[in-house]
């Protein structure tokens, strides 16, 4: 196996971020066979090398890759352990017994896909910026939007704070006599942004479910349920890890226009 750095064998062990991994690094938190390192440019082999993280020895089932699909629900912290106490996938995920991290938090009140994972180069690859992956969601807002309306979103618009909607996919799905369901897929995912946008047309958001990120799909998942990968979704997987651009998240909005409002959409 080649060497790669020290801080990237823990990220990709599911400990923390790269960027928090080095932070164990020069806290002196880190030992390289026995010895502790302050270095960032260190390399090992993670079959080979003995690394410890405050002291815990990376073992190799820290390093074996697992993927699960979650559908989160409501009024559930996108984390695994919360300082007020509220319900969190902590609390959600001890029948696992896996040390896993969430890729793509969803707001306290929103529900739908989630992937929880120890592959941190899965989750560099679906959260970092630069990689613009898709995000679907079905949304659920006051009033009756008009088309006029909600062209303001696909040519882009300003949502506050400095921040400006890019690259936005709006579909009316649903018209009810005080609501509307719209399809909307984001590539960006700024704070909030779904919630801004709307507040920022006057029609605030009422539920939000994601239903696809990048290449996976929610489907028929139940609330609070998890599975495995699938055969299938893990081939996704592989192909994801070889496209170097937003291709794949392109991809995958097309796929989710074919959504229709049957299934576990609403």
């Amino acid at each position: 196996m080649p060497l790669k750095k020290v801080q990237l064998i823990i990220r990709d062990a599911g400990l923390a971020s790269r960027r928090k991994a080095e932070d164990m690094i020069l806290e002196g938190r880190v030992t390289l066979n026995g010895m502790i390192i302050d270095d960032l440019t260190l390399r090992a082999d993670p079959e080979k090398d003995h690394i410890k993280v405050d002291g815990k020895l990376l073992r190799e089932p820290d390093l074996a890759k697992s993927y699960f699909l979650f559908n989160k629900p409501r009024n559930v912290v996108s984390t695994l352990s919360d300082p007020e106490g509220r319900p969190c996938l902590g609390d959600v995920l001890k029948s696992l017994k896996k040390r896993l991290f969430t890729v793509g938090r969803l707001d306290f009140d929103a529900e739908g896909l989630m992937i929880l994972t120890n592959d941190g180069q899965l989750a560099q690859k679906l959260s970092h910026p630069s990689q613009q992956m898709s995000r679907t969601y079905v949304v659920k807002v006051a009033g009756n939007p008009d088309d006029r309306v909600l062209g303001t979103i696909r040519k882009g618009m300003h949502i506050g704070e400095g921040e400006r909607v890019g690259d936005v996919r709006v579909t009316v799905v649903r018209k009810q006599k005080t609501t509307t369901w719209i399809k909307i897929v984001l590539f960006e995912g700024k704070k909030n942004e779904i919630k801004r946008i709307f507040s920022k047309i006057r029609h605030p958001v009422r539920k939000i479910r994601r239903i696809g990120f990048g290449p996976f799909s929610l489907g028929t998942l139940e609330v609070g349920a998890w599975r495995p990968f699938t055969v299938a979704e893990t081939a996704k997987l592989a192909e994801l890890m070889k496209v170097p651009s937003r291709k794949t998240g392109i991809k995958s909005a097309q796929n989710e226009e074919k959504l229709t409002t049957k299934g576990s959409i609403f």
